[in-house]
């Protein structure tokens, strides 16, 4: 078998694992539809095995819609011959499992001599509660992994399925079930490799970028995502780019996991950000080290604290824009349905591993994954089973530098101690409510941000009086300034227009005791000097001050 150049996961998760007798089994499961490198070709996955066994007497392939299968002539009869069967064999499951069974236990077929490889196996033994013939399919599959008899005759059986929850966990469950094997997105190398027979296959299509400038583009995507992406370019006769392949990118990636997650295209970099320079110098630095790919100084994650309308959100987009990486935010994952929502996370997580470098924004970070686990669920354990699942990813050390979450919160306390520590979350940055000379660097960047033509020269007495404003409450009055301005058919915004949008913007009633309490929370939870404002302590007695007033 080994003498087939195979993918890197194949020969580490199934070859090794079955030369050594630790399991005969393997349930294969991630991107098992896309190509996959055999030798000096790319062929799908289930043709790949079939040239992986291609050595061995009995190569039989399954599934619900297909029935079974040979890879010629030759392999059906070797098969009909040990089984003495002459009828047509059975597609249906049931039947079909009993020719297999009987193929993998009988002793006219000597050991090593089996390779069965049953395709969309969570149609024949799908997770959940099964009815009867899904139960016998379920019960059968387990035996193959578990009875040392037929383990002894050395057969090579693989499962193939898109996610593993979705194949009944008594398949695979305990030290005797079948071996678990996730197929990975390509790497860059393999995407390299394929973009190089790409561009010798379209020879008329005007690449504006080498196949390895191609393949550093296409992160995350699949061989086959990559041949849609060159082929559309070549049906159209229109230039092979970087803007169409990022746009053909984020379309694909929006069709694949748009159900579980968010794609952003953040429009602005850490410069469009006013008055946060603790943050945006830390962020910047970690930026560069992302780019450069040194992960070793990567941040496992990184949480921006503080009260509401700083521009923690903005923030966190700018940051990913910096970073030049692809930014998500997860949707909704809960679901009625049992076992979906489990479901729905493996999915969000298998994504994120695959599309990374990635930034991974949680906002309300504090509400996520259940929130604390001191509060009460009632929901028969779906959430302590989500949040174990998640303490365990964001945990994983091989995602540093790779995958880079960042939470958003106004109550940094409420997020589970267990995601704060370091190696889930080793940044944490304050981002408070803005002072006078923050402001007035908010009012500059928000023109500069919305490209708004301005004949403010001096911002200074705006910021001096917006006290108490937010960043999203200056940004509402520059915008408002300016529709001033076109009502009145000016060619800029003028001090006069900026004077009459805050005269008309009633500020958004806030609770001071909550800020400062927010405030206080974020300033607490900081453990690095260079990460809190400069007037840090002048914010603390100020809130101390008011505290005392008020008692």
């Amino acid at each position: 078998m080994r003498s087939l150049q195979v993918p890197a996961w194949l020969s580490a998760g199934v070859l090794e694992r079955y030369l050594a007798g630790a399991s005969h089994l393997f349930l294969l499961h991630g991107n098992v539809r896309d190509l996959q490198a055999f030798g000096d070709e790319w062929v799908p996955l289930v043709e790949g095995l079939k040239r992986l066994t291609r050595r061995r007497t009995f190569v039989v392939t399954y599934d619900v819609s297909s029935g079974i299968g040979f890879p010629d002539a030759e392999r059906e009869k070797a098969l009909r011959k040990a089984l003495g069967v002459k009828a047509a064999l059975p597609a249906d499951p049931g039947r079909a499992l009993v020719v297999l069974d009987a193929l993998l236990t009988t002793d006219r077929c000597p050991a090593g001599s089996v390779a069965v490889v049953i395709d969309y196996a969570h149609a024949l033994a799908p997770a959940g509660p099964a009815g009867g013939s899904e139960r016998q399919n379920v019960t059968t599959l387990a035996r193959w992994a578990s009875d040392p008899g037929i383990a002894a005759r050395r057969p090579l059986v693989f499962l193939i399925a898109p996610s593993a929850q979705e194949v009944s966990d008594e398949v695979y469950a305990g030290a005797s079930g079948a071996e678990v094997v996730a197929v990975p997105r390509p790497d860059l190398d393999a995407r390299s490799g394929f973009a190089r027979r790409l561009r010798a296959d379209a020879p008329e299509t005007a690449w504006r970028l080498s196949p390895e400038e191609l393949a550093a583009e296409t992160g995350g995507l699949s061989l086959v995502q990559m041949e849609d992406i060159v082929q559309r370019a070549r049906g159209a006769a229109e230039p092979l780019d970087r803007a169409a392949i990022v746009q053909r990118k984020v379309d694909l990636l929006r069709e694949e996991y748009g159900d579980v997650l968010e794609i952003l295209q953040p429009r602005h970099g850490l410069s469009a950000v006013g008055g946060l320079e603790h943050a945006t110098r830390e962020l910047k630095e970690v930026a560069e080290i992302m780019r450069r790919g040194q992960y070793a100084a990567a941040p496992m994650g990184i949480i921006l604290m503080g009260p509401p309308g700083t521009g923690k959100s903005y923030l966190a987009e700018c940051f990913a824009r910096e970073c030049g990486m692809l930014c998500v935010r997860f949707r909704p994952l809960r679901q009625m349905y049992v076992g979906q929502s489990e479901r729905n996370q493996e999915k969000a997580f298998a994504a994120i591993r695959a599309l990374a470098p990635v930034v991974v924004m949680v906002d309300e970070s504090d509400q996520a994954e259940g929130g604390s686990r001191d509060q009460g669920t009632g929901d028969s354990g779906v959430t302590e089973r989500m949040r174990g699942s998640a303490f365990a990813f964001w945990g994983d050390s091989a995602l540093r530098g790779r995958v880079l979450r960042i939470d958003i919160t106004n109550r940094v306390d409420l997020i589970d101690a267990a995601m704060r520590r370091s190696g889930r979350t080793d940044i944490k940055i304050p981002i408070l409510m803005p002072d006078e000379e923050a402001r007035r660097q908010i009012f500059e960047v928000t023109v500069r941000k919305h490209q708004l033509p301005s004949a403010v020269k001096d911002f200074t007495p705006f910021a001096r009086r917006t006290g108490g404003y937010t960043g999203s409450d200056i940004e509402l009055a520059v915008t408002t300034a300016w529709r001033f301005a076109l009502r009145d058919g000016a060619p800029a915004m003028t001090d006069a227009h900026l004077t009459a949008a805050l005269d008309d913007l009633i500020p958004t009633a806030r609770d001071q005791r909550t800020i400062d309490r927010m405030t206080l929370i974020a300033l607490d939870e900081c453990r690095n000097k260079r990460l809190l404002p400069g007037n840090a302590d002048a914010i603390r007695k100020e809130i101390e001050a008011r505290a005392e007033a008020r008692s």
